[in-house]
């Protein structure tokens, strides 16, 4: 250990003892030395004198280094007071005070650099992250299956599969029992993607609205009528599930969208205001295998129920909870 390190170890321990929260060190010209530090997220709310004060009382004795503060910024006036009373600063805009034998360091007046905060918990909420969610909670057993498996059945890469089972894991809406891995609160992560998928999903599934010429106000019940690749989700769906809505507008959901067929069968024509919509699926064909679903011409009941609770209508909402009791509230093995 070198004369200097032996200086700065013992200025640690006198330091220490006056509430330095950290150490920097410092290396100019070849020179290294270490300072002791207060940490202070935000001095925005208090003024200079009140920040001066806070550092002289916490100030080491004179063979010691002289406490330095670190924030997020330090304004040209605050500079000015803690230049003037000789206490060393450093702040995230480059702004820096520094009177030591080893250099002199005087940087002031830069501004507050712009902080580019990203929610932690943002990767199983994106569009992609929502369908793997979905994949998870309407496959039996998919959140224990090898993340290839998992990006398979959700339509997505791996390295978002990767991701968005590392945040929910994260926010312990998937937990490891053993060697298993389980969704830890089925109830939260399905009223999560409900609130979540009528933004920031459903929106890219190209929507098309449509109005029908057809007379017969259940046409959508005639087998015939939708392709193999369609299926029905909102009040047409919860009506084939529950028997307890008579259906005001229809939802298809379809691989690869509105098909001439579904054009034909439906009689249907383009309108901006029509009671129809069609929009693309977000799953996978094989997906479908693992639901275990009685009716082959409806979509996931977690599909329908999020169509139900965000219709804001009171009707659909009671036969939403029918849905979530039957369908939803445990896995379906």
């Amino acid at each position: 250990m070198t004369a200097n390190e032996k200086k700065d170890l013992a200025h640690a321990r006198v330091s220490a003892s006056y509430g330095a929260d950290a150490w920097v060190r410092f290396t100019v010209a070849g020179k290294r030395f270490d300072m002791p530090v207060v940490i202070n997220a935000s001095t925005r709310s208090l003024g200079a004198s009140i920040i001066v004060n806070r550092m002289l009382s916490r100030r080491a004795p004179n063979d010691a280094r002289p406490l330095m503060l670190v924030t997020q910024h330090i304004t040209s006036r605050m500079a000015d007071d803690l230049i003037a009373k000789g206490i060393p600063f450093l702040d995230t805009a480059g702004n820096a005070y520094l009177h030591e034998p080893e250099a002199t360091i005087m940087i002031v007046g830069r501004d507050k650099p712009a902080l580019n905060l990203k929610n932690p918990t943002s990767r199983s909420t994106t569009p992609k992250g929502l369908r793997v969610t979905f994949a998870l909670l309407t496959q039996s057993g998919l959140v224990h299956a090898p993340y290839r498996t998992i990006a398979d059945r959700s339509a997505v890469a791996l390295n978002t599969v990767n991701l968005a089972m590392d945040d929910l894991i994260y926010r312990g809406l998937v937990v490891h029992k053993g060697a298993r891995r389980v969704i830890a609160d089925r109830r939260r992560l399905i009223e999560e993607w409900t609130s979540l998928f009528p933004t920031r999903l459903r929106p890219k599934l190209s929507p098309c609205r449509f109005t029908s010429w057809t007379k017969e106000s259940n046409w959508w019940s005639r087998p015939e009528v939708l392709d193999i690749d369609a299926r029905l989700g909102g009040e047409a769906g919860a009506d084939i599930l529950t028997h307890e809505i008579k259906p005001a507008s229809l939802t298809i959901y379809s691989h690869g969208g509105i098909t001439p067929r579904l054009m034909l069968n439906g009689m249907l024509r383009p309108d901006d205001r029509g009671n129809v919509e069609v929009l693309e699926t977000f799953w996978p064909a094989k997906a479908e295998e693992g639901w275990n679903l009685p009716h082959r011409e409806v979509v996931h009941p977690l599909l329908i129920y999020s169509d139900l609770i965000t219709s804001g209508d009171d009707r659909n909402r009671a036969v939403a909870q029918t849905i979530y009791d039957r369908y939803l509230a445990k896995e379906r093995a």
